[in-house]
């Protein structure tokens, strides 16, 4: 095997090499042994302008690493270089190890949740974000919703009202809804809605916003013009607000 190349090009396929894991020198005799073919040491050490020990050392290296090999010719060691595609394979375990180490790290520590926030805008846009909530909640969890004389969902929602039902029935979601006194009407009719169920606490008010709690997030849905969801994706926040409809919903009259 040879390869022919300037030293500019060997110069930007070294810092590569070291990018794929590979000591300086271990980098140079991998090179060397590319555009030598088989060979013995002297000639490694003549190429590379190494010190002899040097590349003894980094030839046993490459050897463990699958990128090269030697043989023994009338008591002489001769050494060639595996083909370059080992490199795939070499960055595929360190990957694994990777994922190895990162697992075991994570039976050690405490990696703090990290929150993702996401703002939805539009009529379109926020009926699609309210599909992919339900879509993603586990099966047989609950919806918990803090509403208010604004909530426009029904209105804003439409005719999908009835894809939405379909599908929060078959995942067999239940909703609990927190209402204000002024909503009681509204609510009463809504009973009628399989798993639904809902309570009243006098002097509720939310305006224009309400807030749901799903196992894993939280969105504020602003019923303006045009209607504005905001969502933060955190497990423990959302447990901590669901800790908050708990308390709320015990003050509720049914």
């Amino acid at each position: 095997m040879s390869i022919n190349t300037d030293k500019n090009e060997n110069s930007e396929i070294e810092i590569s090499l070291k990018k794929l894991g590979l000591g300086e020198k271990e980098a140079l005799v991998y090179l060397a042994l590319l555009g030598l073919g088989e060979v013995g040491s002297s000639k490694i050490i003549k190429k590379t302008g190494l010190h002899g020990q040097f590349v003894y050392t980094a030839l046993g290296s490459l050897e463990q690493k699958g990128l090269a090999w030697h043989m023994v010719k009338r008591g002489r060691k001769k050494f060639s270089a595996k083909n370059p595609k080992m490199l795939v394979q070499l960055v595929d375990r360190q990957k694994r190890m990777a994922e190895e180490v990162a697992q075991k790290l994570n039976e050690l520590i405490l990696i703090p949740t990290r929150n993702e926030f996401e703002i939805f805008q539009g009529k379109e846009s926020y009926v699609a974000h309210e599909f992919d909530l339900l879509g993603q909640a586990p099966d047989e969890c609950e919806l918990l919703i803090i509403g208010g004389m604004g909530d426009k969902f029904s209105e804003n929602i439409g005719d999908e009202i009835r894809a939405y039902e379909k599908l929060r029935l078959e995942k067999n979601i239940t909703v609990r809804y927190l209402g204000s006194a002024d909503q009681k009407e509204y609510l009463e009719k809504n009973k009628k809605r399989n798993l639904f169920d809902y309570r009243v606490l006098p002097g509720l008010f939310t305006g224009m916003v309400n807030t749901n709690i799903w196992p894993e997030a939280i969105g504020f849905n602003v019923f303006g013009e045009p209607v504005t969801n905001f969502t933060i994706s955190n497990q423990v926040i959302a447990g901590s607000y669901k800790q908050f409809f708990e308390t709320l919903w015990k003050l509720g009259i049914e």
